[in-house]
C-alpha cells in the first residue's frame, strides 16, 4: 500500500503546521503539547537540529520528527536525541511516525552518527532497534527505565562508556 503523505526537509515553512500537530498530538497523549512545541523552536533556534523532516497529505502537516545534537565526553561518538516526534491524531497508527523515525535514522547514519538515544515507550521503540542495553553505556539526565538507545555503527558503542550533554533546550522547557 502506498502512504497517502511525502516526507520532505522544508520545515521551517511549515513552522505552523508542525507546532499545531505537536501541540495537539502531545496535548492528548499528556495532557499539553506547548513544551514539546517549545522545544522544536528552541532548538532550531540554538541550531541544534541534526535532522528534521515532515509528512505532508497534499498541502497539509501530518507528522513530524526531530533529531538534535548532543555533546558526547569522551568526544568519539557522534550522537542524535530523537524528540519529539508526533502525529496528526486523526491519523495515528497509519505508519507516519514510523516513516519519519525510519527516514530520521537513515539520514543520521548517513551523516556519521554513531547512535541515537531516545525517552519514551520502550514497547514503541524497542520495534525500531532501541534498545535498554545499548542506553545503558551512556551516562545523562534521562538514564532510566524509559531511556533506549540504537546502534547506527555496529560496535561503536561496545567499546566505552559516555556522557551525554543535552541541548539546553531540554532543560530549559
Amino acid at each position: 500500500m502506498t502512504p497517502d503523505f511525502r516526507i520532505v526537509t522544508n520545515c521551517a515553512m511549515h513552522a505552523g503546521g508542525i507546532a499545531a500537530v505537536t501541540r495537539e498530538a502531545f496535548a492528548r497523549e499528556y495532557g499539553s503539547g506547548d513544551g514539546e512545541v517549545a522545544l522544536i523552536a528552541r532548538l532550531r533556534a540554538d541550531g541544534d537540529v541534526a535532522v528534521e523532516l515532515a509528512a505532508l497529505s497534499g498541502n497539509e502537516i501530518v507528522g513530524h520528527v526531530m533529531f538534535s545534537r548532543l555533546m558526547v565526553e569522551p568526544a568519539t561518538l557522534k550522537v542524535a536525541a530523537l524528540a519529539p516526534v508526533s502525529a496528526r491524531v486523526d491519523r495515528q497508527k497509519r505508519g507516519i511516525g514510523s516513516a519519519l523515525i525510519r527516514e530520521g535514522l537513515t539520514r543520521c547514519k548517513a551523516l556519521g552518527f554513531d547512535a541515537v538515544t531516545v525517552l519514551g515507550d520502550p514497547k514503541y521503540y524497542e520495534r525500531f532497534g532501541f534498545t535498554s542495553e545499548i542506553a545503558q553505556r551512556f551516562d545523562c539526565p534521562y538514564s532510566g527505565r524509559h531511556f533506549r538507545a540504537l546502534e547506527l555503527r555496529d560496535g561503536m558503542v561496545e567499546r566505552g562508556r559516555w556522557s551525554l550533554i543535552y541541548p539546553a533546550a531540554f532543560s530549559a522547557v
